[in-house]
């Protein structure tokens, strides 16, 4: 028996699984594949041909779950920069209270994600800037990410003149800062180790919090 469906059949359990779950496994593996080609050839070498032959899936599988490679793209970066933020809140959440410490310890938890699997820090920090097709969702997901970074920003300098912007330009300054960072540190050829990169970080962090451009209202 092969797992094609065809005719006006309806759709049947093969091996134990309903259709819904054979479904979501294939989708699974085409973003898988796509994660694999993105994080090591890059986003413009993410084909649909090439992320099936990835994947072992037919293209009728591919357009099954997703109408376009632009679909693909958009969930690879999701899957990597919505799993960052959550590790970010993850960790703000069990940090300890003391900035000092609280810093290092979310700075600590992003890098092991990013030290886990490399692709990611690729994905994240090169491959979502590198096609058009990125552009808009990038921008988004760089907002998503930026934003329990702000928060946290204002929570560490207990400064109650701070408006928003000053929080959103502070944010995006230390997302850059991370960008290029982490990118120079994954490229396989620094012999930073993980330490030093983790108190590099923490240490731009620390200058970041104090950055304060909101206007003066006496002058």
């Amino acid at each position: 028996m092969t797992e094609i469906e065809t005719g006006r059949s309806a759709p049947r359990r093969w091996r134990g699984q309903e259709p819904e779950d054979r479904r979501a496994a294939r989708r699974e593996q085409l973003i898988e594949a796509g994660l694999e080609i993105m994080g090591t050839d890059g986003a413009a070498a993410t084909t649909m041909r090439a992320t099936c032959r990835q994947a072992g899936l037919t293209e009728r599988y591919f357009y099954e779950s997703f109408a376009s490679r632009d679909e693909l793209l958009v969930a690879v970066l999701d899957r990597v920069v919505l799993t960052a933020r959550d590790t970010l809140i993850t960790a703000l959440q069990t940090s300890p209270t003391e900035p000092h410490d609280l810093i290092r310890h979310v700075v600590r938890a992003f890098t092991d994600y990013i030290a886990r699997d490399r692709r990611r820090g690729k994905i994240m920090f090169v491959e979502s800037q590198s096609v058009p097709e990125l552009a808009q969702r990038g921008e988004q997901l760089v907002k998503e990410f930026t934003a329990p970074i702000a928060a946290s920003l204002d929570r560490l300098s207990g400064d109650d003149t701070r408006d928003k912007v000053t929080s959103q330009l502070n944010s995006i300054a230390i997302f850059g800062a991370l960008a290029f960072l982490y990118q120079h540190w994954l490229t396989g050829n620094s012999r930073i180790s993980k330490s030093r990169i983790i108190e590099h970080i923490s240490l731009v962090i620390e200058a970041q919090v104090n950055v304060n451009s909101t206007p003066d209202p006496t002058r």
